[in-house]
């Protein structure tokens, strides 16, 4: 219609709605199967290091005297990788767990025309 502004008819209201900050069913599927991966491999890390620095610590000390070329090369450097991976499985699981709480917490966008 010439004269009325943007194109619409006199009288119909302008209508504006936020743009959308939901993610996709697709995208979340991926980053919950990435997360689940991620945290299988640090989980079979923590289990595989703590038997071997076991079993490591135990061969050194099956002598009868304490055999320090027997324990895992840079066992210290290991030891604190390997609790670093935990806290950080512990933040990454916390901050995943308050995006859900927050994002479910959200009013829904209705569309329009929608009650």
């Amino acid at each position: 219609m010439p004269g009325s502004p943007g194109g619409r008819p006199y009288g119909v209201p302008v209508t504006r709605t936020a743009p959308s900050t939901r993610t996709s069913r697709a995208t979340v599927i991926a980053i919950a199967v990435l997360a689940g991966l991620f945290h299988a491999a640090f989980a079979a890390f923590l289990l595989l290091y703590s038997a071997v620095d076991s079993w490591a610590v135990d061969r050194s000390e099956a002598t009868g005297a304490f055999d320090p070329s027997q324990l895992l090369p840079h066992g210290e450097v290991l030891w604190v990788v390997a609790r670093c991976a935990a806290v950080l499985l512990v933040v990454l699981d916390v901050v995943v767990i308050a995006t859900v709480v927050r994002e479910r917490g959200r009013p829904r966008a209705r569309a329009v025309g929608e009650r």
